[in-house]
């Protein structure tokens, strides 16, 4: 029964990180079919606007992240995402990744 148990506990935990919810807080243009990822605005050589603001939890590994982010960037209409970095929520330590959703004023 207690094994039982512990093994339905940890395949929830699993599950759970699979389906990583993101954050989004701004404008929702037409899906794109890429996503650039900049790790700092002034690596960014196109003019753009910042359309949104994004966070994923960061217990995941970072390519994971990434992907989740990426993934996401695009049927929200960015045509990249500047990775801003974590944050620590509560206690936790780096428990989000915060990044900006970018449209580039050329398309």
């Amino acid at each position: 029964m207690k094994r039982s148990l512990l093994f339905s506990a940890g395949f929830c935990l699993i599950l759970s990180a699979c389906n990583t919810p993101i954050t989004y807080f701004g404008d929702k243009l037409s899906p794109t079919n890429s996503v650039d990822i900049y790790y700092s605005a002034h690596d960014v050589k196109r003019e753009y606007k910042v359309i949104g603001h994004l966070t994923c939890p960061n217990y995941i590994h970072q390519e994971t992240v990434i992907k989740k982010l990426s993934a996401y960037s695009k049927t929200i209409g960015a045509d990249a995402i500047v990775i801003l970095g974590t944050a620590a929520v509560k206690d936790s330590q780096a428990a989000v990744v915060n990044a900006d959703a970018l449209k580039y004023a050329d398309k």
